[in-house]
């Protein structure tokens, strides 16, 4: 018998664990142990973080040794690409949607910093209204809480830390386990080029969402559910 993976599902920001609850239903109920932590300063956890290598470091210390497979959505692609490149043996399959391997150019950087800057003066607020422009209404109504419950320290600190990330091209090039790309077919933040990219680096196989922009779990679950978990049983 295949042996059913344990699944670290990592979010994106500026969200929390939340936002993979259709998911992790879904894999429990195909049997798999699901591992969704809040990052940070989201889901209502204190602090922040400083720097994905270090929260990458911490998050390693908490998981069970055995094999795992890796989920990440943008952000939580940025973290499981720093994870992979810690700790590639800890892993067997990963699936990363709707993120990118390269670093920020230093006008984006920019951007994220003064964020940054700008949440710790004012709030979330703005960021829920950005929130509202870019996603589906549906969607738009299951991040905005998840936006709220986030800290100002917890989002100004991810921003900082996806500010300060690195390439990671050769991490993917020494992947040496199977890959799933996911990404929604009009996703604007990272789009499909940027997954095509990540697959031909690593080897893997892609699947665009029709229908689904950048929370394509969200936007498209069933579809989304249905990839991943002919990715993880197989």
């Amino acid at each position: 018998m295949t042996r059913l993976p344990t699944v670290v599902m990592l979010h994106a920001y500026p969200l929390s664990a939340a936002m993979w609850d259709k998911q992790a239903r879904a894999l429990e109920d195909a049997g798999m142990r699901v591992l969704k932590p809040d990052l940070p300063g989201f889901g209502g956890q204190d602090g922040h973080m400083t720097s994905l290598q270090d929260t990458a470091q911490a998050l390693l210390e908490t998981f069970p040794e055995e094999p795992l497979a890796l989920v990440g959505l943008s952000m939580g692609g940025y973290l499981a690409l720093e994870l992979l490149a810690q700790a590639p043996g800890r892993f067997d399959r990963v699936v990363l949607a709707d993120t990118t391997l390269r670093a920020d150019s230093p006008e984006k950087q920019a951007d994220r910093l003064a964020q940054a800057e700008r949440v710790l003066r004012e709030g979330s607020g703005f960021l829920v209204e950005a929130a509202r422009d870019e996603h589906a209404p549906a969607t738009f109504e299951q991040v905005k809480p998840m936006i709220e419950l986030a800290s100002r320290s917890g989002i100004a600190g991810a921003l900082r830390a996806m500010a300060e990330r690195q390439d990671q091209r050769h991490t993917l090039e020494a992947l040496k386990v199977p890959l799933l790309v996911v990404v929604g077919a009009n996703d604007q933040l990272t789009p499909v080029d940027r997954a095509q990219e990540i697959a031909a680096a690593g080897r893997g196989q892609l699947m665009v969402l029709p229908e689904a922009a950048h929370l394509s779990n969200m936007d498209q679950p069933e579809a989304f559910n249905t990839a991943l978990l002919e990715f993880l049983k197989s």
